[in-house]
């Protein structure tokens, strides 16, 4: 995975703002290693299929999937997709369904050379609205591809599992939908997308990355 290693420029600033607004993600933030930040990956197609080879299954689990594929091709493109048979694909531990989504996603961007491009000048919304017209992509998917590939800065996965779990955990909430979980994520605009990586933090050490 190529990856842009510079931290984020509003980074630091978000920090700033975030300890200020929430005493208890500060103390996070505190515990967080400074050379640790949010990495962007620098091909859009990897992205995404990372993030539907992730889809409802557990962060080791996806992992390992994506080292037996990358065995079998030199990167993870439209194009070495479009090559694999499907039972290899099947053979690194993919589900029929994910095979399906993967084959479509590469068909698509073989098809429209500019999909990735034309996305890039959309607002949050749009992206996920044109992302999600693809089958195999949902808002979750479609919010990872905002967070690890455009690198937008307000951004908050309310279908991920391991940002739910750990912000119940934090907060000692248990319903993120309540009054009280509201006004804390609205305490971290617009720079939602550092406060959700630090929350992420809190059960997975290790920095994922799609």
């Amino acid at each position: 995975m190529e990856k842009y290693n510079k931290k984020p420029e509003y980074w630091e600033r978000a920090k700033k703002i975030l300890r200020n607004n929430d005493p208890v993600l500060s103390k996070i933030i505190s515990a967080t290693p400074n050379n640790q930040y949010l990495t962007i990956n620098k091909k859009p197609f990897e992205t995404l299929a990372n993030a539907i080879i992730g889809q409802q299954i557990s962060v080791m689990a996806a992992a390992s999937i994506l080292r037996k594929l990358n065995s079998k091709i030199p990167s993870i493109s439209a194009k070495n997709i479009n090559k694999l048979h499907h039972m290899t694909l099947k053979s690194c531990g993919l589900s029929k369904q994910k095979i399906l989504y993967l084959k479509i996603l590469s068909n698509m961007c073989t098809c429209k050379p500019t999909l990735f491009t034309d996305l890039k000048h959309l607002s949050n919304n749009d992206i996920i609205c044109e992302l999600t017209k693809l089958k195999g992509i949902g808002e979750w998917t479609a919010q990872m591809y905002l967070i690890f590939q455009l690198n937008r800065q307000d951004v908050v996965p309310m279908l991920d599992i391991g940002f739910i779990n750990s912000f119940k955990k934090i907060y000692k909430i248990n319903d993120i939908k309540s009054k009280k979980s509201e006004q804390i994520l609205q305490s971290w605009k617009p720079y939602s997308t550092v406060a959700v990586w630090y929350i992420w933090r809190v059960i997975d050490p290790d920095v994922v990355q799609y």
